[in-house]
């Protein structure tokens, strides 16, 4: 049998098991439908903690078994499995109009503007600001382009 278990990474409580799964490598050496297989099947394993019945999540995998007597031939395929490197993106936050806004100064106007935040309080966008609004409804057809990459490991948008 082998036994792969799944841990997350922690750099200060130390990893913490996720989940386990175990295949029968002798089952797949010894049946003639797997060694059959030229290509090899992708697999989703269902990986399960100690604690529970329910599924943790899947492992997407496969296995390849070959003859410790056999050498590897020059043309096997050699698989990257290097995750793709991150790709720029450009997220568009279009403000057309606000609705609402509370007077705040004295005369009973407010200075109306938005700032929005992409994943941290740091380098915050801003449109225009409305000044001496009355109504509470200021109006912007305003446009703000964050510039960030796909995957990232938090995607949160505050205004």
């Amino acid at each position: 049998m082998l036994f792969i278990d799944a841990m997350d990474y922690d750099e200060l409580f130390g990893d913490d098991l996720i989940g386990t799964t175990k295949v029968d490598l002798e089952d797949r050496y010894f049946l003639p439908e797997w060694q059959a297989l030229k290509n090899i099947p992708v697999e989703y394993r269902q990986l399960y903690h100690p604690s529970s019945a329910v599924s943790q999540g899947q492992l997407k995998m496969w296995v390849e078994i070959n003859p410790v007597s056999v050498a590897p031939e020059q043309k096997e395929t050699i698989w990257d499995i290097t995750p793709k490197p991150p790709t720029e993106l450009q997220m568009r936050v279009s403000v057309f109009d606000t609705k609402d806004i509370k007077m705040m100064d004295a005369e009973g106007t407010s200075d109306v503007y938005i700032r929005a935040f992409f994943d941290s309080r740091k380098d915050p966008l801003e449109t225009d600001t409305h000044y001496r609004c009355q109504t509470g409804a200021a109006s912007f057809n305003y446009r703000l382009n964050f510039k960030t990459e796909y995957p990232r490991p938090h995607y949160n948008f505050t205004v």
